[in-house]
């Protein structure tokens, strides 16, 4: 019986710009591109018939130079190793405007290493004949244009085809029955509009690894292959998948591994008891690791007389050699100011006041160019009380 081996990822995002991550934020990208190599590695060693990328291999429609270079020699490995390489676009590397030109999936696809379905609106189809059985792999990328709260299929009125003895799809959007967190909201297709003849429907846009077995077909997600935010760091693991695809048997699936790099959240609440608001946020900071992205986030209420001993810059002083980076979000730590005989009230933070200023004075600004001014003002003015360890 013929078996077609299948390497299947998505969203590996090379080259990302996170410049929150300020002087770290080459490394960090260096690590979406190791763990894309690790892919490849992978594929190299296991030779699959088959290489799928499920959108958003690329971060943006325009990634340096140097990661175009680095995927398009890792794709010329696979060919020569006999791998057929097959491509869609996803929500991040598939351009939303005429302006922001092509995707650059085109110029990998023009190298001659592998196959871009660039449509967005017509499912297209390659026919690759492996031991004798006629694989149908059919692609159709992302397309910006379709509202988030449709059926991408049926609002394009496009339709599967099914033309050989196995059938792929490639698709990047949301499946019916897979929950995804706000921040992939995506139109979302249904299982039922992939019709009978299909064993794998290669999925990408959601982040973690979901594989839903039907018994004739798999729909499946590899997930991610590094966290590409906080909103990632419960997923225990990343990788990517491994399939075989029987012709006339029962596909199976196997989850691959990606070494990735941790990040974690911690929460520390001061409250107006707190007399060393540094001291007691250091406390609760979890042991020292060079690896891990940490994210601090601090709320609560102080004093105005204790909230002058709290310090952004403090803190990031005592905790950048003990972490690969630390994020502080303090946005919702406030003053509490308590005038004599007076009840408790709570002011706003010197930023949200600020803000809450500019934007009343642009709700009433009378021409674009004061507007403009305002919101650059708005803009500028925030970054400089960031720095200076506003919350």
């Amino acid at each position: 019986m013929a078996v077609i081996r299948v390497l299947h990822t998505a969203d590996n995002h090379v080259d990302p710009k996170l410049t929150f991550l300020g002087p770290k934020s080459l490394e960090r990208r260096r690590d979406f591109m190791d763990a894309f190599r690790r892919v490849v590695e992978y594929a190299v060693e296991r030779k699959p018939h088959l290489f799928l990328v499920s959108g958003d291999l690329f971060d943006s429609v325009n990634p340096r130079n140097p990661p175009r270079t680095q995927v398009i020699r890792a794709f010329r490995r696979l060919h020569s190793e006999g791998v057929r390489v097959f491509l869609i676009a996803g929500n991040h590397d598939m351009p939303r405007s005429v302006e922001e030109g092509m995707s650059p999936l085109h110029e990998v696809e023009a190298s001659g290493y592998a196959k871009f379905f660039s449509s967005v609106s017509k499912p297209e189809v390659e026919h690759v004949t492996i031991d004798g059985v006629d694989v149908a792999v059919v692609g159709l990328s992302f397309n910006p244009e379709v509202p988030p709260d449709e059926n991408p299929l049926r609002f394009l009125g496009a339709k599967l085809p099914v033309e050989g003895d196995i059938n792929i799809a490639m698709l990047h959007y949301n499946l019916a029955g897979v929950k995804a967190p706000a921040a992939w909201r995506a139109p979302m297709i249904a299982r039922e509009d992939v019709p009978d003849g299909y064993i794998y429907v290669a999925l990408g846009h959601v982040h973690s690894r979901t594989v839903i077995d039907l018994g004739s077909v798999i729909f499946a997600y590899p997930g991610s292959t590094e966290r590409r935010s906080f909103n990632e760091e419960e997923d225990p693991v990343k990788g990517f998948l491994w399939a075989e695809l029987p012709l006339g048997g029962k596909p199976k699936v196997e989850f691959i591994e990606v070494p990735t790099r941790p990040m974690r959240t911690v929460r520390v609440e001061l409250s107006p008891a707190v007399e060393d608001p540094i001291g007691h946020v250091l406390q609760r900071v979890p042991a020292a690791d060079p690896q891990l992205l940490l994210r601090l986030s601090v709320r609560g209420k102080l004093p105005l007389a204790k909230l002058g001993r709290y310090s952004r810059a403090t803190l990031l002083k005592h905790l950048e050699r003990f972490f690969f980076y630390v994020v502080i979000d303090d946005s919702e730590l406030r003053c509490e100011v308590q005038p004599a005989g007076s009840p408790s009230i709570e002011a706003k933070s010197p930023i949200e006041a600020f803000r809450d200023e500019l934007e009343e004075r642009l709700k009433s600004s009378q021409s674009l160019e004061e507007r403009e001014a305002l919101m650059l003002a708005l803009k500028i003015g925030v970054q400089k009380l960031e720095e200076a360890g506003g919350w």
